[in-house]
């Protein structure tokens, strides 16, 4: 698990943004909507988004088409989002991702996922989940919901943590809060419902251009 935390850290620092798509309640049911899928992954693609999720799902279906957007989007940074039970966590053993989420702090299916050498980033709501899961090893953490737990939250961890503790905010963010949010103290945040259909709108389109122009005068 450490060498899978350090890689998704060093992801996260060329670019402090995950995109989450979830899958509408109908998606194995309609096949144009496979289609649509991979046509708004090439599109996240092309705006510049290099982290992106997909939030499981019970179908049986769902691992086949994890499997098939990893081989055919190789490009990024891949994980999926909301696995909180042993049914989630086993159906994505074999899928040897670089990461996977959480919305809870779980440690009987943190530890499971530990054993299998599966990163499994635990949702933190409270203190004593955030010194729990620093105890279990874990350098990355999401903080969730991060638009309800507010400023306040962030700065009780900032006093809490350890310097080398790497946070990522999610639940409710929109894409105007980045650049606030990420000044706060998160070093990366989720972004999802608040994207309409999941696609970058005029704010995220600005960020995105500021942050590689950023980039690149760092690199000069």
């Amino acid at each position: 698990m450490e060498s899978k935390q350090s890689s998704l850290i060093r992801y996260l620092g060329v670019q402090p943004l995950i995109v989450l798509i979830r899958l509408d309640y109908d998606f194995f049911n309609i096949p144009k909507k496979r289609d649509n899928l991979f046509f708004k992954i090439d599109r996240l693609i092309n705006y510049g988004i290099k982290n992106i999720e997909i939030g499981w799902d019970s179908n049986p279906e769902w691992v086949s088409l994890i499997s098939e957007i990893k081989i055919r989007f190789n490009s990024i940074n891949f994980g999926v989002a909301s696995i909180s039970s042993r049914q989630s966590l086993e159906s994505i053993l074999s899928l040897d991702l670089n990461y996977s989420m959480s919305p809870i702090f779980n440690k009987e299916i943190l530890s499971e996922a530990i054993q299998h050498n599966q990163l499994l980033i635990p949702g933190i709501s409270n203190i004593e989940n955030f010194k729990e899961a620093v105890k279990m090893g874990y350098k990355i953490l999401k903080i969730f919901p991060a638009s309800k737990l507010g400023a306040n939250f962030i700065k009780e961890l900032l006093d809490e943590k350890q310097k080398d503790i790497f946070l990522i905010g999610a639940g409710g963010i929109k894409s105007k809060n980045l650049k606030e949010l990420l000044s706060t103290g998160y070093n990366a945040l989720v972004i999802g419902r608040e994207l309409r259909d999941q696609l970058p709108d005029k704010e995220l389109r600005v960020w995105l251009k500021n942050y590689r122009e950023l980039v690149i005068k760092n690199n000069d």
